[in-house]
């Protein structure tokens, strides 16, 4: 909880909803001290806590938009969703924190991007500390002039005093259930202060939140940057309010959605019943300054110490993760071995099945598939690849592969969500059915039996990534997002 938070529940005039509050984190406590999950405990105790619940909000939030915005002192009944907003415009990008992940790298590029172009003065809030892990992009924002804050860290006195003295800006915030309205309030305090124009927000949690505060209190443009496909693919980090917040969230004609794949856009469209078109796909940028070859010195050096001098080298780049389907990569791994003996698959990345594809390696014997953990020159292992496999079920769009692809190496991956979009099947590529062992391995050896295939993939890789994937251009159709927000007027 954070200083917004916290004033908010000091000062709440609701003895009863204030009593709820304090019992509900008590009861949240002992339940995770007694091992029930969060997730558990959101859908199946809190509510009892929440007298009215997410309905009830849900009732209160629809049409909010048109109140008025009320950070804007000065300003009339007319200010609000309708009003046009600044040139440039005052951005406010909200994310769980900066750490080593492709949507907070596609956050800072844009914020940085469009600072040094002109096109918005862009501020990052993190919901969670950049400390540690969380500020893996710190410096990268930080040195690109980019201004990066912890909501409710700092509490200003003035933006604090409208929370509670706007009455139906406090009233609204009341109404949020109590497992995420710590959050909405510190990030309205955020947004009382700043005055906004835009808030975008990144990924389901940071959407749900920073879309729900925003609302309530009245900032002109709403955009929810969506990442993956819906979160109905993913148990654990699905929230039993994710589903009825993004509809109504929809509804509102000043919010706007993005997909940064066209797989993306129409999965998450089904998924809330409204038209794929309320989505802009904006695709990921590629810095080629961020992802530079080593010279030839330094990739014969990294072949002695990895010991693949003089054998053909397979990689994968992902989290060992179930919708990154590392048996199925771990199966076609071994097939390719037992058919190319001067072959060796290597692994970078960490994550919860890390055990089960560490036994499938032992299984092959000779260290011939070998994980190398997390990694920080993941550029050095792509460019001496011959070839990069990826099994994923699922995928936003996979900045590994483009970054393979930018420095030359072809891919073989499944046609798992924007994956079909960050290759060029054929051309920089070759993409198989998902969860195809026979196809994902006929790739990979088509590619390494063929030095004049591999050759032309390889250029044609590079000049893919820099065709559709320029930083540029993600910077500019991003930017006509925010202008664009009122075009979702009268579409649902």
């Amino acid at each position: 909880m954070g200083g917004y938070a916290r004033i908010f529940d000091a000062t709440c005039k609701d003895a009863r909803l204030l009593g709820s509050a304090r019992l509900a984190r008590v009861l949240g406590l002992a339940a995770r001290r007694a091992g029930i999950s969060q997730q558990r405990y959101e859908r199946r105790y809190e509510p009892i806590w929440n007298e009215g619940g997410t309905a009830a909000a849900l009732d209160m939030f629809e049409g909010s938009y048109a109140h008025v915005w009320a950070m804007r002192r000065g300003a009339g009944a007319g200010a609000g969703a309708g009003a046009g907003i600044g040139v440039p415009p005052r951005v406010m990008h909200v994310i769980g924190s900066l750490a080593a992940g492709g949507a907070e790298r596609q956050l800072v590029y844009l914020a940085r991007e469009s600072v040094r172009r002109g096109l918005a003065e862009a501020t990052i809030v993190t919901t969670h500390p950049t400390t540690g892990a969380g500020g893996h992009y710190l410096p990268l924002a930080r040195a690109g002039g980019v201004r990066v804050l912890h909501s409710g860290a700092e509490v200003d006195p003035e933006a604090s005093h409208l929370l509670h003295r706007v009455r139906r800006t406090r009233h609204l915030l009341s109404l949020i259930p109590l497992g995420y309205r710590d959050w909405c309030v510190d990030l309205a305090g955020e947004f009382m202060r700043a005055r906004p124009d835009v808030v975008h927000a990144w990924l389901d949690h940071a959407n749900m939140w920073a879309g729900i505060a925003a609302l309530a209190v009245g900032v002109p443009r709403i955009v929810l940057s969506t990442r993956n496909v819906s979160p109905q693919h993913f148990p654990t980090i699905d929230h039993p309010d994710f589903l009825p917040w993004y509809r109504r969230l929809a509804r509102q004609p000043h919010v706007r959605l993005i997909a940064n794949s066209r797989a993306g856009a129409e999965d998450y469209a089904a998924w809330m019943g409204i038209a794929p078109e309320r989505f802009a796909v904006v695709l990921n940028g590629f810095d080629p300054a961020a992802c530079a070859a080593p010279d030839a010195a330094e990739l014969a050096e990294l072949r002695r110490t990895l010991g693949v001098e003089g054998r053909r080298v397979v990689l994968g780049v992902f989290r060992i993760a179930d919708e990154k389907q590392p048996l199925v990569f771990a199966e076609a791994a071994t097939r390719v071995l037992r058919a190319v003996p001067d072959a060796t698959v290597l692994v970078a990345g960490d994550g919860p099945m890390r055990a089960e594809l560490a036994r499938a390696a032992d299984a092959v014997g000779d260290g011939r598939l070998r994980l190398l953990g997390r990694r920080d020159d993941v550029p050095a292992l792509l460019s001496l690849a011959d070839v990069v496999l990826h099994a994923s079920r699922q995928e936003g769009t996979p900045n590994a592969l483009l970054e393979a692809q930018a420095l030359g190496c072809p891919v073989v991956a499944t046609r798992a969500g924007g994956t079909v979009d960050a290759i060029e099947d054929g051309g920089s590529g070759i993409l198989c059915p998902v969860g195809d062992v026979a196809a994902l391995e006929s790739g990979v050896r088509a590619l390494l039996g063929d030095a004049a295939l591999r050759a032309r993939m390889s250029s044609r890789a590079r000049a893919f990534v820099r065709e559709r994937f320029g930083l540029d251009r993600m910077v500019d159709d991003s930017v006509a997002v925010y202008r664009e927000a009122d075009g979702a007027r009268g579409r649902r």
